[in-house]
């Protein structure tokens, strides 16, 4: 199977947390692979001995409602496809989990998590760092893929979870414009910021998450790809103690992002962009009609 087809198989599947179609997808696709279930629900694979190294993505997405969805691919850029009516693509993070399966196939080492409900809060991976913190130890470097955009090599999640020195010698490996970005949004790999020294996100190329108009660059992923089996995983630099910062440690609700689209304020705030919206004189009548005739999704009942 072509690596075209393989992903976009992979991203039909709307995965909610705790759903019929993510357990699907999980035995289908990890299982097979090696993983294994440990108690938290998140997937975990070992390849090589004593790895330094922790791969991070989730199996979660934020679709509305389980099952398959109808997709895309035209001229590398992956999409739902037109009459599909679903609630998002699901590139957070299909993508990673894709580019984790790929490193497992060429051997690359490291200890490989597929986490449980990061949509929900890091369900799984703040229960893995706060009841089994010997796990970490011996890991130096902690790399989720999980990141929207094309270059950024994530230095902050509220806090400081990796060094600059880091961020810039993962980005010289990568190449194809990566580098250091202060401006992290919460993933799993925070929960590990006081464990484990350097922390980060890297882009893996979708844009407009958590809606329909979701779109992940194919292209991109598949170089992406090629880029990672090409890493000399022994050439990046581990600056960052963790005991330092970890008084800073803040909650999944309360640290501090740096700069925020619009579209991260409505998903983190719901409560206040509903009540900002009703003051603007929009009812949720004419918010159903805009967003079916502007969206092509079907929200009324």
């Amino acid at each position: 199977m072509s690596h075209e087809n393989f992903i976009m198989e992979l991203f039909s599947y709307c995965r909610p947390m705790g759903s019929e179609t993510e357990r699907e997808f999980v035995c289908k696709y990890l299982v097979p692979a090696g993983f294994v279930e440990d108690e938290h629900h998140n997937m975990i694979l070992t390849v090589g001995d004593k790895p330094r190294i922790l791969f991070s993505s989730h199996m979660d997405t934020v679709h509305r409602k389980d099952g398959r969805q109808n997709l895309l691919l035209k001229d590398g850029i992956l999409t739902l496809h037109p009459d599909e009516k679903s609630s998002c693509l699901g590139g957070d993070d299909t993508a990673g989990i894709w580019l984790m399966l790929e490193m497992i196939k060429a051997g690359i080492e490291g200890d490989y998590i597929i986490h449980y409900g990061e949509e929900r809060g890091g369900i799984g991976s703040s229960a893995k760092a706060r009841a089994e913190p010997g796990f970490f130890a011996g890991i130096d470097i902690a790399i989720a893929f999980d990141r929207a955009g094309y270059t950024d090599v994530i230095t902050h999640q509220g806090m400081r979870t990796a060094s600059d020195a880091f961020a810039k010698s993962l980005a010289k490996e990568l190449g194809s414009g990566y580098k250091p970005c202060p401006h992290g949004i919460y993933t799993d790999t925070y929960e590990y910021a006081h464990l484990v020294p350097e922390c980060t996100n890297i882009s893996v190329g979708y844009s407009h998450a958590h809606s329909p108009r979701e779109e992940q660059d194919v292209t991109f992923l598949i170089a992406l790809r090629e880029a990672l089996l090409q890493v000399d995983w022994k050439n990046l630099v581990v600056e960052r103690d963790p005991l330092l910062v970890a008084s800073e440690k803040f909650t999944f609700r309360d640290f501090q992002r740096g700069p925020q689209t619009l579209e991260d304020l409505c998903w983190e705030y719901p409560e206040v962009a509903a009540t900002m919206i009703a003051a603007a004189g929009w009812s949720a009548a004419n918010f159903v009609e805009e967003a079916e005739s502007n969206f092509g999704i079907q929200l009324a009942a």
